[in-house]
């Protein structure tokens, strides 16, 4: 059965520009840093408790109470740049980099189905929120020293909770932008909690660099669905194509 929810979804910055032995441990601190976010956020026992909170390789969508949306914006954004920040260093230690592109979205979904969890409308248009330029543009052009993590909203989560005037935030903190992810296209909420600005030498010494990886070619997969979109993929199921058609395999 359908339920209003909040949907969160994150994916980390260059994931794949890391040595297979060392992605388990990434996502282990992406989990980690989430629960201590939700955790700072009030949203501890919410976050044990979900439903539905699934990997989806570099990254976690999850599928929370409605109630929590109004924590979701604020202030988990600047609890989860903090969680964040304080593992950098450990990380840094081991040549590891850890930052988030998030968003965030309201809708039916219906997160109990055993044969199709998540897969519902809401699902699919809070990923291409992730998937869109000025999101992945908000983490590309800051300094990876200072920015951790980058937002993006639903017009419908900002209207109703920024704008709405239900959350410590103010509309002013926030950049329009439109996210336009192949036939999806809609108006939607940019917000930086650290933000900066990337230095001229790209903000990253010569010897912590890693070399990007290819544009992604498949979607990354939860219980074996893929969301595709714009040349990037996101996964929930079975396969959701740009066209949102879906293949078992």
């Amino acid at each position: 059965m359908e339920e209003f929810r909040a949907v969160l979804v994150v994916d980390a910055e260059k994931f794949s520009a890391y040595r297979d032995v060392e992605l388990p441990d990434l996502h282990l601190e992406i989990r980690r840093v989430l629960a201590a976010a939700c955790h700072a956020s009030g949203l501890g026992a919410t976050w044990r408790n979900a439903r539905f909170v699934q990997s989806t390789g570099d990254g976690i969508l999850a599928v929370l109470p409605h109630e929590a949306a109004a924590a979701l914006v604020d202030p988990f954004p600047r609890r989860l740049q903090e969680a964040l920040a304080d593992g950098a260093p450990g990380l840094r230690a081991r040549g590891l980099r850890l930052r988030l592109r998030v968003a965030l979205h309201v809708g039916l979904v219906d997160d109990e189905r055993a044969d199709a969890p998540g897969i519902s409308t809401a699902v699919i248009d809070v990923c291409r929120l992730l998937d869109s330029r000025p999101l992945r543009d908000a983490l590309e052009r800051s300094d990876p020293e200072v920015t951790f993590a980058a937002f993006m909203l639903s017009r419908v989560l900002f209207g109703d909770y920024v704008a709405g005037g239900r959350t410590g935030l103010r509309a002013s903190q926030f950049t329009e932008v439109e996210a336009r992810v192949k036939q999806y296209a809609e108006l939607a909420y940019l917000y930086v909690p650290a933000p900066s600005t990337l230095r001229a030498d790209g903000g990253v010494k010569a010897a912590e660099k890693r070399a990007a990886p290819a544009p992604p070619t498949s979607g990354t997969s939860i219980s074996g669905i893929t969301i595709s979109g714009d040349g990037v993929q996101n996964g929930i199921g079975n396969t959701v194509g740009g066209d949102f058609r879906q293949e078992h395999r």
